[in-house]
């Protein structure tokens, strides 16, 4: 495909520059396509001479959580993590490249007001009962997503479901694990309750308690989807090639695989019968690596796609989100291992609401006492300058592996439901006239809570970055940033990375 082309296409790619393959139109791969090619237009004046940077997307940019996600930053609320660098840093990027590239009109960046409610007991029907079975109904594996933010300490950790055991588990990593598994909104308690006239459009009848957890100078919003296709539009301008194809394996063109031997006297040794297709008695069978790959080039690393031509690759970054353990399979990740990146998709569900009338840019966070499932539901409701409203919510709490295709539904018909139940009784300002519901995305969540930045130990030039969770819009650019760092220096100037390196864990 030629350079700057203003579509996901099928591209052949020259051999006499050095490449490097970002796999992932998220925010996080957008980010570091983004920070890549500006560095590389800076350095290089002759675009003939700057090495080739190509995004690898098999759907399309921001198809999945970068897309369709609350796009809420905070700058404060990782305060005593170990991604506390990385949110500040990266709130303060966001506000960077805002003014820079006039955010405010291109993907709705403003600063807000953020608050905590605590709404009483809601009146609804009694969800159907469901016949006894020793699994879990969908009604009753349903959390939300702000206890991603917010976890109840009683509540098991997303951790446990991918196979961390106590035994393997040393005292520190199980408060790294409590620490990290959420990133907590303020404790109220620390901050003033305010009247509940301070946010006119929630329903004051069943609001109990009302606090300020953020302002215009420490929280802030985006329209994710718009950041995300903004930071690709100018990277492409930039230099950036994209292509749309899905990654079926990255190979190293210098791997051997190792030789697997076997007899068949051991048939005889043990008195099992012979395969009859062949008379093969006597004979020693050995099965060989067919050696160094067969191929025409001089780089490391050929990335095979589905479609189009494949790619010699000098550096690969994999960027996928909630698919990043697909690289598990492929040869040349052979050397990482699942437990060091244990990320999996939550399963998060959304809605897009038209009020009956403008909204102020206030953020809520709201937790609801008392309603059909046990414990306690909560949502998230973000105005959006453009005058619709996103409210997310009624997450299902084990992770799971997401679907191969993003654009596969993934919604629950009964979470969706509940979801657009609590709006309703919530806040009388928003109206279902004009609605979109019926969604859902997978959240990249890693078993401890902090994402892989890493360069994969003692490769030749192979990435991760991933798993960032609940905040990767709030990380994604400096994340960006970062990795850029690591492909073109060496090692990143801006972010310490030590607390997401890959064998951290291992």
């Amino acid at each position: 495909m030629a350079s700057n082309s203003s579509s996901m296409g099928k591209g052949k790619i020259s051999e006499d520059r050095e490449t490097i393959i970002i796999i992932g139109a998220g925010i996080v791969g957008v980010s570091t396509a983004y920070f890549t090619v500006k560095q590389l237009s800076e350095k290089y004046a002759d675009s003939a001479k700057r090495p080739r940077v190509v995004l690898v997307e098999q759907c399309e940019p921001g198809c999945s959580a970068s897309g369709k996600s609350g796009g809420f930053l905070a700058r404060q609320w990782s305060d005593g993590t170990d991604t506390e660098q990385l949110a500040q840093f990266s709130y303060d990027l966001h506000a960077k490249l805002a003014l820079e590239h006039n955010g405010k009109e291109r993907w709705g960046y403003r600063p807000l007001d953020t608050f905590c409610a605590e709404i009483d007991r809601i009146p609804v029907r009694q969800a159907k009962q469901h016949k006894a079975s020793h699994q879990r109904s969908e009604a009753e594996s349903v959390v939300t997503s702000i206890e991603v933010i917010a976890p109840h300490t009683h509540r098991v950790s997303p951790a446990t479901t991918l196979e961390y055991s106590r035994a393997e588990t040393s005292d520190d990593d199980l408060q790294q694990i409590s620490t990290h598994a959420s990133i907590p909104v303020p404790d109220v308690g620390s901050v003033k309750a305010v009247p509940p006239e301070t946010v006119p459009w929630l329903h004051t009848s069943v609001l109990t308690k009302l606090h300020q957890v953020g302002n215009n100078k420490n929280t802030a919003q985006v329209d994710p989807l718009k950041l995300t296709r903004v930071l690709l539009a100018e990277a492409k301008a930039r230099g950036l090639e994209t292509v749309r194809a899905k990654v079926i394996d990255i190979c190293e063109t210098t791997y051997r695989p190792p030789i697997i031997e076997f007899s068949v006297d051991n048939y005889q040794s043990k008195k099992e019968p012979l395969p009859d297709l062949l008379d093969i008695r006597g004979l020693s069978m050995a099965v060989q690596g067919s050696g160094p790959m067969d191929v025409s080039t001089n780089k490391p690393y050929i990335v095979l796609l589905d479609q189009g031509t494949d790619i010699p690759a000098d550096k690969v970054v994999v960027a996928c989100g909630a698919w990043a353990t697909s690289c598990l399979r492929w040869e040349a990740f052979r050397d990482v291992s699942a437990s060091q990146i244990p990320i999996q998709g939550l399963r998060v569900h959304y809605l897009l609401a038209k009020p009956k009338e403008p909204i102020p840019a206030q953020a809520v966070f709201a937790e609801i006492n008392g309603t059909v499932y046990s414990g306690e539901d909560a949502i998230e409701i973000y105005p959006r300058p453009d005058g619709s409203v996103f409210v997310c919510g009624e997450a299902l709490d084990d992770p799971e592996m997401p679907p191969h295709n993003p654009f596969e539904p993934v919604y629950s018909k009964r979470a969706t439901g509940r979801l657009k139940q609590i709006v309703s009784d919530v806040s009388p300002a928003l109206s279902f006239d004009v609605i979109q519901y019926g969604l859902a995305c997978h959240l990249p969540v890693h078993a401890r809570g902090i994402p892989v930045i890493s360069k994969v130990p003692s490769s030749k030039g192979l990435y991760i970055a991933a798993g960032h969770g609940c905040w990767g819009i709030l990380n994604g650019p400096a994340t960006g940033m970062a990795v850029s760092e690591l492909l073109l220096n060496g090692e990143s100037t801006t972010l310490d990375l030590s607390n997401f390196r890959l064998d951290r864990w291992a």
